[in-house]
């Protein structure tokens, strides 16, 4: 087995479980540190019938019971990130999920536009008037359909060659567009520096087939011929949630003991310490297009 990155056959096994499937091994290339699963069984099909959010079990053993309210609370932190590269732009969003970006930047964006697998979703794209894609290959329109931004969030920890991806969505790019990634870290605090066990047991998840850390995201991107802007360190869970999986090793401390625990200078001065250690549960990325690596 090579590393889909940097083609070393070294690599060293990481501690922790797939939750949903306890079999599968979880790898740790020795080189660049890339973070793979042995086994890559979801296909297009997984995702076209809406296996990722129809996972009762996995719900519940999660706690995430209100996912729809949480992916709208992360998409608004998305937009504030992401606003100055939007407005007045044609953007496109792949792997759109339920739109819950897409419906708060098309009032800042010239046009919107996304890319989801996912059935079950098309009648909110048709509630909102947000034009839908099934896949990037019908959008080429031969060449005259092209973005100022594109975004994906978390998309590319799913993807079995997101460097082929990658430089599709380079294909639909406009001369001077942007490219936004967010992906969850491989190197969470609660991974490398608590090496919390119920973490370990609970994060890694079979549709998860790659986790990026900041020099494997910087890499991704200049392997598929872009340059990079910038990989930052984005702490989307608070100091609540890190400490509930240390003391209780479960997750959605924020929904218990955020109310007393959180608050705006708090979750800035944590954010930035993790960031410095690279250590932050998320990573954002932009790209631009360009022939020439970073």
């Amino acid at each position: 087995m090579k590393c889909y990155l940097c083609g070393s056959t070294k690599y060293r096994q990481r501690e922790g479980k797939v939750r949903d499937n306890p079999k599968t091994k979880i790898f740790e290339c020795e080189k660049c540190g890339l973070v793979f699963l042995d086994n890559q069984n979801t296909s297009e099909e997984f995702y076209k019938q809406g296996n990722m959010h129809n996972q009762a079990e996995v719900y519940q053993l999660t706690g995430r019971t209100d996912f729809i309210n949480d992916m709208w609370i992360f998409n608004k932190a998305r937009l504030k990130f992401c606003l100055n590269f939007i407005i007045g732009k044609d953007l496109l969003d792949f792997g759109s999920g339920y739109a819950g970006f897409l419906i708060q930047a098309k009032e800042f964006a010239k046009s919107v536009m996304g890319v989801e697998l996912e059935e079950q979703v098309a009648p909110i794209y048709e509630q909102y008037n947000i034009p839908l894609s099934r896949s990037l290959a019908n959008i080429g329109g031969g060449g005259q359909n092209k973005y100022d931004v594109i975004t994906a969030f978390p998309v590319f920890e799913h993807l079995q060659d997101p460097i082929e991806i990658l430089q599709q969505l380079t294909s639909l790019l406009k001369e001077n567009g942007k490219i936004i990634i967010e992906v969850p870290n491989a190197n969470d605090a609660l991974l490398t520096i608590y090496h919390n066990k119920a973490f370990q047991e609970f994060t890694y998840w079979s549709p998860h087939l790659y986790l990026y850390n900041p020099h494997t995201l910087r890499k991704l991107g200049n392997k598929s011929g872009l340059k990079v802007e910038f990989v930052k360190g984005i702490q989307r869970y608070p100091l609540s949630n890190t400490l509930y999986w240390l003391a209780k090793g479960k997750p959605a401390g924020q929904k218990i003991w955020g109310n007393f625990l959180d608050n705006k200078i708090l979750q800035e001065s944590y954010e930035s310490t993790l960031a410095s250690l690279g250590a932050t549960d998320t990573l954002i990325a932009l790209f631009s297009k360009s022939n020439k690596p970073s």
